[in-house]
């Protein structure tokens, strides 16, 4: 039953590059929001989960995503073939998750004055949060960094100092 929607479903997060709203989803498949959406939602992502070794669905609260499974990303990461932040801004990116909360003013010690500029681009990215803490700011990763990277920074933390 409804096995034309669990395709759609399928292939609209196989096609998007971020993690899809129920919203979205109910907009490609047809489908209005409720429970009706929700079933071919878990039965499309069981499926689909059960019959790939090296994929998977996953619900990140109110929003679906496929991903490369969490045991074998790190040997297949490197193969993207436009990764949207550049190399400068993720090795900020990184410093920011491994010592968070980190003072801005580290991080430009460590970077340079373009640290600003792309601390600038991470917030906008939504990926990064800065709170006002004196004459700097404390930057933390938000939970859209873990729905990008499919890591927790406890995890990126654990992997770097082997705790």
């Amino acid at each position: 039953m409804y096995e034309q929607e669990k395709r759609l479903f399928q292939a609209a997060l196989f096609m998007s590059p971020k993690p899809l709203s129920l919203k979205a989803l109910s907009r490609v498949l047809g489908v209005e929001q409720g429970p009706v959406l929700l079933k071919i939602a878990e039965d499309a992502m069981k499926e689909f989960n059960e019959a790939n070794p090296a994929l998977e669905i996953v619900r990140l609260g109110e929003r679906y995503s496929m991903r490369v499974k969490r045991d074998i990303i790190d040997k297949v990461s490197h193969l993207a073939v436009s990764p949207e932040l550049g190399r400068a801004v993720l090795r900020t990116l990184a410093l920011i998750a491994l010592r968070q909360p980190v003072k801005q003013s580290d991080i430009v010690k460590v970077i340079g004055n373009k640290a600003y500029e792309y601390i600038k681009e991470l917030e906008a990215r939504g990926i990064v949060r800065s709170e006002k803490s004196g004459n700097t700011k404390l930057l933390t990763t938000t939970k859209k960094f873990e729905e990008y990277f499919g890591k927790t920074p406890e995890e990126l933390q654990a992997m770097a100092f082997g705790k």
